[in-house]
């Protein structure tokens, strides 16, 4: 349904004045939207269901700009994405309690996602090849969203909420496993 819908907007481009020899690309950004779209309206529509609308929007906040930049695994289809996306956030928001009364854990959790962005930023798939110039901007721009939402999770453990503490870094943590399974699983 995605791709159809992907390859519907890409024709009414080209039929309206866009090049045709981009049809590939608009069907594939539009995919890649389409994808992002349902994934994010279903995690929210269950987050209502649950009664956990806070915790969900707070993991997609910490979640997503890490994992645009740093990369890491993606599902075979868009059906097994966005059951993976729910699965995976849920699995976050169900299991942040267990870090939030300990700031070694979260200590712990936050060293080991230094290094580990550190050691393989980015990782990128290898249907989309990108430039050694553009790997490097990827790189930096995942080692500051890093170091952002880690000094997010610092002040907010000391200050504020221990709650928001806990889901940055569950969501931290779950964008670096993601990407260490794209790196020495998926892609080698």
């Amino acid at each position: 349904m995605i791709i159809k819908i992907a390859n519907t907007w890409a024709d009414w481009l080209v039929q309206n004045g866009a090049s045709s020899d981009d049809y590939e690309i608009y069907a594939y950004g539009a995919e890649c939207m389409l994808n992002e779209l349902f994934s994010d309206l279903l995690l929210i529509i269950t987050a209502l269901v649950f009664h956990k609308t806070f915790e969900m929007i707070l993991w997609m906040i910490f979640f997503t700009p890490l994992r645009i930049h740093l990369g890491g695994m993606h599902a075979s289809s868009h059906l097994k994405c966005i059951l993976s996306s729910i699965l995976l956030s849920y699995l976050c928001i169900f299991t942040y309690p267990l870090v939030v009364d300990s700031p070694i854990i979260i200590g712990f959790i936050l060293a080991i996602s230094i290094l580990i962005v550190y050691k393989i930023a980015p990782v990128v798939h290898p249907n989309h090849p990108v430039s050694e110039h553009r790997m490097k901007k990827m790189r930096k721009r995942a080692l500051f969203i890093l170091f952002i939402e880690i000094l997010i999770t610092c002040i907010a453990y000391g200050y504020f909420s221990k709650i928001v503490a806990g889901i940055a870094t569950v969501s931290v943590f779950s964008v670096c496993l993601l990407a260490m399974v794209g790196k020495f699983h998926s892609y080698n």
